[in-house]
């Protein structure tokens, strides 16, 4: 799955390819890849974005 992130380093908005979505016990979301910023290189330092908040309600919805 794609999803909206913003990088935590340089505030960059992107999208990115996660892969396979879970949660652990503490219902955090777990993304089967780690993300890379394009603009910086930072490595899974992300935030979701409002447009990746929206995107996760509706996978949460429909899981």
């Amino acid at each position: 799955m794609e999803v909206n992130l913003k990088c935590s380093e340089c505030k960059t908005h992107y999208d990115f390819e996660v892969g396979e979505i879970t949660t652990d016990d503490d219902m955090n979301l777990i993304f089967e890849y780690k993300s890379v910023c394009p603009k910086c290189g930072a490595k899974d330092k992300d935030l979701l974005s409002e447009l990746g908040q929206s995107q996760m309600t509706e996978w949460d919805l429909n899981n």
